[in-house]
């Protein structure tokens, strides 16, 4: 005697689009590009941001090309606090200007009589002209972020455009993002199996 087990019928699980093999495809890869682009920002955007919270640590975005090219406008350099002791010629230092009380972030080209600090901008041809006294220096500089303070930089400097353009990019991601989990969109779905049980 032959018995086969009753039938177990699985769900069919979401309705697929209607839409075309290659249209699921280009969809589904464009929003894992969107996804990953997005957790890499991200993840930028965290590492330039938790100095500010951390003991010890603070950043600095560039706002210009003096250090080029070793730094470019919109970098967010991560930089330890100054400790007090001699920093060596070569240093990248976050300082105060002494007269207009802005935040440079320069290196230490020398050390004068009166243990100020002689600074340069990497891509300047002279030194600065004002020394640094230990006492303004903040920081000694350790990891650079790329880019990520590019917008801080644009509002400083009303570049509204620029800005603009940004969040309608970041928008576009977030939208385009969602078909990476999306499974009607999902170009290798898994079909379903049916299951029987054929037993004598």
């Amino acid at each position: 005697m032959t018995v086969i087990a009753e039938h177990r019928s699985h769900s069919p699980g979401p309705a697929r689009d209607p839409g075309t093999d290659r249209g699921r495809v280009v969809l589904f890869s464009g929003g894992l590009v969107a996804w990953i682009a997005l957790l890499a920002f991200g993840a930028l955007a965290l590492m330039a941001v938790l100095p500010m919270i951390l003991p010890g640590y603070m950043s600095a975005s560039i706002t210009s090309g003096s250090m080029m090219p070793t730094l470019h406008i919109g970098d967010v350099v991560i930089a330890a606090d100054y400790d007090g002791n001699e920093a060596p010629s070569g240093t990248v230092v976050v300082y105060e200007e002494p007269r207009k009380h802005d935040l440079v972030t320069h290196r230490v080209v020398s050390i004068d009589q009166s243990g100020s600090y002689i600074t340069k901008g990497d891509g300047a041809g002279i030194n600065d002209p004002t020394p640094i006294p230990a006492a303004n220096i903040r920081g000694e500089a350790r990891w650079i972020v790329p880019f990520v303070g590019l917008p801080r930089v644009w509002v400083a400097q009303q570049q509204w455009i620029q800005l603009i353009l940004t969040g309608v990019v970041v928008v576009m991601a977030l939208w385009l993002a969602r078909f990476a989990f999306d499974p009607r969109y999902d170009p290798w779905p898994e079909e379903p199996r049916s299951d029987v049980d054929v037993s004598t």
